[in-house]
């Protein structure tokens, strides 16, 4: 049978140019394909968490050995969050991108200010300040302070965005602050703080900060340092409560969800007085679209933290319902007001945990767990499915943009050199899976999977992993890809993709592939169709694996046919299911 014979079996992978040694002793770039040597890496894991960490190496192992059976959840988020830090460093080790980790590590950690100071002005400045009692203030002249401020004591932040900088400075008063009102240990850093305040005010006392901050000096009880920082903390939390009421600023630290109205869940409007029953969305989120160009970018890093630090964490209670779904008393599951069930996701994808880590800055750790129950990540998340926010603990108010932060992590690691041979790597290798640490070496069984959509190359992914061989058939003509990048469909060493540019191109110009069934043709612009040329490529580039298009089962081809080809399977994958049909007169 074409593409899965014994005798491509035994051929020996023609390694080229493009093989290259990894970062760990006595393995290539190439053995990342062979299913024996995917298992001695897994080892080679295993043993060196034993030698930093024994006692969650025993825990690591049994889990591992008792395919995760057994565990309370909360045990086995904790063995996976803790182990995925050392999987993190064994995968940038790897592939020789431990500074690029470290720089992406500091770079969410660079956001960490902005989180502690949205906790600054919606617990503490516009409770201090409400919206009644700041019309006494000058907004000008407390900008202009703060202004001043900033650049005399504090002009390392020049270089941060304003709410960047205004964090950042809020959160070293309010640490100066904590250890003077609890008597704790000066250190040089708050001791360096303390002298900021007081060389800015030598500095500017006959201009206006040194005016604004007298005044604050009167209204503060405390002596010594102590009054000098509540000063300054009394002139951030009065000009704060200003702009969290105005909202000019399109901050991050001034937004606040809103109450969900179930039947007005998309905010409309009525631009015609004349014309009642006109109806259209509000100008603001309009998001207009040019050609084929790509319409939504996904957002910022700082986007995607702020679903973050939303986030409450729950699967250290057991309320993480995004995964787990909600149920009544009686075990049932949920409903919201529209009748739509709340199962939370339907891979059981570790979500709070994934939050967790990405939270202290390890994407590639974040992204291993996302892997474990997603393998295929890059065809889920933002814009395609949501089915983990309906089951958001956060049921009467916005919920937390989950699909945007998965997509956000795998991006973050796509971003990396070498970012898309790790993705790739963690769908067949990922020594944290309990149920399939490894891809196994081929059974001799072969399986047709009829129909390469989402459900299709999802099957065909988990099919290999297990050993088997597959022909993936759609009607879609599909376009192959370079055999470079494929090593010749898995006959040879494929050319490592150290930049992702390398294999995406703008919406507009990529050439339509025919791979993905409807999330090729049936999902507009308003989604990265980028992600189906990698997951494309992760199926093409395993040996045992081939896609043919333009084959029309049970007419060009037919299942007499395929138990001719020799198939020991025919799986169906030709469509989601019956569509979802509207409740109403004339449908």
């Amino acid at each position: 049978m074409i593409g899965i014979s014994e005798k491509q079996n035994t051929t020996i992978n023609k390694l080229t140019d493009y093989d290259f040694n990894l970062g760990i002793a006595g393995y290539k770039y190439s053995d990342l394909f062979d299913a024996v040597k995917l298992r001695e890496i897994a080892e080679n894991f295993y043993g060196e968490v034993k030698k930093e960490n024994p006692i969650l190496h025993d825990a690591l192992t049994k889990y591992i050995a008792n395919r995760g059976a057994g565990y309370e959840r909360r045990v086995e988020s904790k063995i996976l969050t803790d182990s995925a830090a050392y999987l993190s460093e064994f995968i940038a080790r790897m592939f020789d991108i431990n500074r690029e980790r470290e720089d992406l590590q500091r770079a969410i950690g660079e956001q960490d200010p902005i989180w502690k100071y949205k906790f600054f002005v919606q617990r503490r400045a516009i409770k201090k300040f409400t919206a009644e009692n700041l019309a006494d203030f000058n907004e000008a002249e407390l900008t202009l302070a703060l202004e001043e401020f900033k650049y005399a004591a504090f002009d390392q932040t020049l270089i941060y965005d304003e709410e960047l900088a205004i964090a950042f400075i809020t959160q070293k008063l309010t640490e100066a602050e904590e250890a003077l009102t609890k008597n704790l240990e000066i250190t040089t850093e708050i001791q360096e703080t303390l002298n900021k305040i007081s060389t800015a005010y030598d500095d500017l006392k006959d201009k206006t900060f040194g005016r604004v901050f007298s005044r604050f000096v009167l209204e503060t009880e405390e002596t010594g340092d102590l009054l000098q920082v509540k000063a300054v903390l009394l002139l951030l939390e009065a000009w704060s409560a200003i702009q969290f009421f105005k909202q000019k600023k399109r901050w991050h630290s001034f937004k606040t969800p809103h109450g969900l109205d179930y039947q007005n869940l998309v905010h409309l409007i009525h631009p015609r007085e004349d014309v009642p029953e006109l109806l259209r969305g509000a100008s603001e989120d309009m998001r207009r679209r040019v050609g084929f160009k790509l319409t939504d970018d996904r957002g910022t890093m700082r986007d995607a933290l702020y679903e973050v630090d939303y986030c409450l964490i729950c699967h250290e209670r057991e309320k993480d319902s995004c995964s787990t779904g909600l149920h009544e008393k009686d075990g049932s599951v949920k409903k919201n007001p529209l009748g739509i069930k709340l199962e939370g996701c339907p891979l059981d994808e570790k979500i709070s945990e994934m939050h967790l880590l990405k939270r202290h800055g390890d994407s590639i750790a974040s992204l291993a767990l996302v892997t474990i129950d997603n393998p295929m990540c890059a065809g889920t998340g933002h814009r395609i499915c949501n089915d983990c926010m309906k089951g958001c603990i956060f049921q009467k108010q916005d919920p937390v943009n989950i699909p945007l932060a998965e997509t956000a992590t795998l991006t973050d690691v796509l971003n990396l050199p070498y970012g898309f041979e790790i993705y790739s790597l963690l769908t067949r290798w990922n020594p944290l899976n309990a149920r399939r640490p490894y891809a196994l070496p081929y059974n001799g069984k072969n399986v047709l999977v009829v129909g390469l959509g989402p459900a299709g190359y999802t099957l065909a992914h988990y099919l290999l992993n297990e050993g088997f061989g597959v022909v993936g058939v759609d009607g879609l003509k599909i376009e192959p890809l370079p055999e470079d990048w494929t090593g010749e469909n898995g006959k040879s060493c494929p050319k490592p993709i150290k930049h992702i540019e390398e294999i995406t191109d703008d919406l507009d110009e990529r050439i339509l592939s025919g791979f993905g069934g409807v999330s090729e043709y049936g999902i507009t612009v308003r989604w990265d169709k980028n992600f189906l040329t990698m997951l494309q490529l992760l199926l093409t580039r395993r040996k045992r694996f081939r896609a043919y298009g333009g084959v029309r089962f049970g007419g060009t081809f037919t299942i007499e046919d395929a138990w001719a080809f020799g198939f020991d399977h025919i799986a169906i994958a030709t469509g989601a299911g019956r569509p979802t049909i509207v409740k109403m007169k004339n449908n």
